[in-house]
């Protein structure tokens, strides 16, 4: 091949080389956005309405924060401490919150459906018009929570303490509290 033919290979060779290196950012774009949404949480104590789905935020100190309308689907949560978290409106499906401790939350209006509750500390939080979907319940606790509203019908219980919690207005697998609620 002549100049022209070495150089045009050359080109091809290089906008080719480009690309794979770019098409490698293209096809993870939620990693940058994820790690600028925890960069976030972490230094602001805030991160309202982010992405952080999927993200492992195991055994993160993350009492007092405000993740209010967040994105937090498949996130894993385990041994997290949550406790006074504003996570209202925000997407927990299929997130992991085995042992996390959410005493005294808000959790209103969420999305927990499909979710693994395993010793999850719900004291005192606040649940109300929650829907639970098909989320899995072992050993939790909602001594003295507030699940006016909130759909647990369809939820896979194996054990969990209501004691004290206000139930007025809730959905549950074994009892229809909608109609229940003391004037």
């Amino acid at each position: 091949m002549g100049l022209m033919g070495d150089r045009t290979l050359y080109q091809i060779g290089v906008c080719t080389l480009l690309g794979i290196a770019l098409s490698g950012v293209a096809a993870n774009p939620g990693q940058a956005v994820e790690a600028d949404a925890l960069q976030k949480l972490v230094r602001d104590r805030s991160c309202v309405g982010c992405d952080l789905s999927g993200a492992d935020l195991r055994r993160y100190d993350l009492a007092g924060v405000n993740l209010s309308g967040a994105d937090l689907s498949d996130v894993n949560f385990f041994q997290t401490d949550l406790s006074g978290a504003d996570l209202s409106r925000t997407d927990l499906s299929y997130a992991y919150l085995g042992e996390a401790n959410l005493t005294d939350a808000i959790i209103n209006s969420a999305d927990l459906n499909r979710a693994n509750l395993t010793r999850t500390d719900f004291t005192g939080a606040s649940l109300l018009n929650t829907v639970f979907g098909t989320a899995y319940m072992e050993e939790t606790l909602f001594i003295q929570a507030l699940l006016t509203g909130a759909d647990m019908g369809d939820v896979i219980f194996t054990s969990a303490d209501f004691s004290d919690a206000v139930l007025c207005g809730a959905l549950l697998p074994y009892g229809d509290y909608r109609y229940q609620c003391l004037e």
